[in-house]
Parts: structure tokens; sequence; C-alpha cells
């Protein structure tokens, strides 16, 4: 089949449903340069996260993010999860991918032995109206970049799961979210010679990895970090 074909019907589809940049919105692209450059080298950002905060006088989860969430990046990570641009997965799995050639230094130095990359869960609703689990694609990104960083890193998506009467983090405040989360994770007992490091779309209060952490401690298992795509200014 002769690509240049469709070449016409692509064009007469971008006149009927223009295609923009799910960040900016500049026309003619999926993800455009500008928007691509914001998301970089991976960075500490869990000390601004106040649910992260630990009572027994151990250092916070280390978290890294790729960017600040605000502006083009803030609109972004809505137009993926709730806005339906599925278009943008190849490219953030990409930069996922770029992070966790970074990182993998930083897990090297941690462990000699495989890794899990285990993906933040999202509620049964949000994956009913999403028709999927859109962490899942940084994950699979991560663990690319891990393993061409010389990390034996295995994607474990069924490690940790929400029960079905869990609410959506959005739109609740720092206390409603600890509330909404106490209790409604599940982990399933793994190999604990075996670390993780857990992927989550955004860190805002941090009581979602708060979660994810205890629960997965709780399961024997030993976390050695988090990687997100953005994290709140100030995180």
């Amino acid at each position: 089949m002769d690509p240049a074909r469709w070449r016409p019907l692509a064009r007469l589809g971008d006149l009927v449903v223009p295609l923009a940049c799910a960040g900016c919105g500049a026309r003619g692209v999926v993800l455009c340069l500008s928007c691509v450059m914001l998301l970089g080298e991976p960075r500490r950002c869990e000390q601004g996260a106040p649910r992260l905060d630990r009572t027994d006088g151990l250092p916070p989860l280390p978290v890294w993010a790729l960017a600040a969430l605000r502006g083009p990046v803030h609109g972004l990570v809505v137009a993926w999860k709730d806005g339906g641009r599925r278009d943008v997965d190849a490219a953030l799995a990409e930069v996922m991918d770029s992070a966790g050639c970074t990182l993998a230094r930083v897990v090297r130095a941690a462990t000699s032995g495989p890794v899990a990359v285990v993906p933040v869960p999202s509620s049964p609703r949000s994956t009913l109206r999403r028709g999927c689990v859109p962490v899942e694609v940084l994950a699979a990104g991560l663990v690319r970049g891990l393993r061409a960083g010389g990390v034996d890193a295995r994607r474990d998506e069924g490690a940790l799961r929400r029960r079905a009467w869990v609410r959506d983090q959005a739109g609740l405040g720092r206390d409603a979210r600890g509330r909404n989360l106490a209790g409604a994770l599940v982990a399933r007992a793994g190999d604990a010679s075996t670390p993780v490091v857990v992927v989550d779309d955004v860190l805002t209060t941090g009581a979602t990895l708060a979660a994810v952490h205890d629960t997965l401690v709780a399961a024997g298992r030993c976390v050695l970090g988090a990687v997100v795509l953005a994290a709140t200014p100030g995180t």
C-alpha cells in the first residue's frame, strides 16, 4: 500500500479537526518541540510534597520529576489523561525512556539485581472512563530506558490495585486525598529481594505516592523511589 495515497485524506482530516500540540495548542503537530523541551532531565522534587513527610525521622521517598506542572505541561497532562490525546503516548514514552537512561546510574548504585517498575493504578472508574491506564505508557518507557542504562528492569503492572470504591484523586484537596486513599490500595506480595521503582503521572501533595509506598512496604517490598512526569511547582 502506497502511503502517499492517504496524504490528501490526512490533510482533509486536519481541516475538519485541526491537529494541535497537546501542550500549547500550536497548529499542525501532536507535540511541538518547545513543549517536548520542557520535559527535561529528571530532578528530585519530594521535599515540597507535604504528604511525603515521614513521622519516624526517616527522609521522604525520593521522587524525580521531568517538569513542573504548569503552563503547557499542565495542559499536556490534562489533554493526555482526560482529553483522549492518545496520539502523544509515543512522545511521552520516549521522554521517560530518556529519563530511565539518566536514572539508571542511581538505580545501579542502589542495587545490582533486577528492579520492578510499578505503575500507580488508576481507580476502576477512571480506567473505565478513559478506556486505558495512561501511566502504563510512562512505565513502559522507563523500563526501556533503565534497560538501556544497564539495569535489569521489568514492568510489574499487577503489584498494586485500587479497590473499586476509591474516588479519582483529581479535584480533591490535601486532606481529602489522604482520606480517599486510606485503605484503598492493595499490594500483591512479591519477591522481597527485588526492589521497586514506582511510576506516576504527577506529584501534587504526595498523598498517592505516600500511600503506594506504605502499601508496598507493608507487603514486604523495598521501594527505591518514584518517577513522575511532572510535579506541582514548589515540589
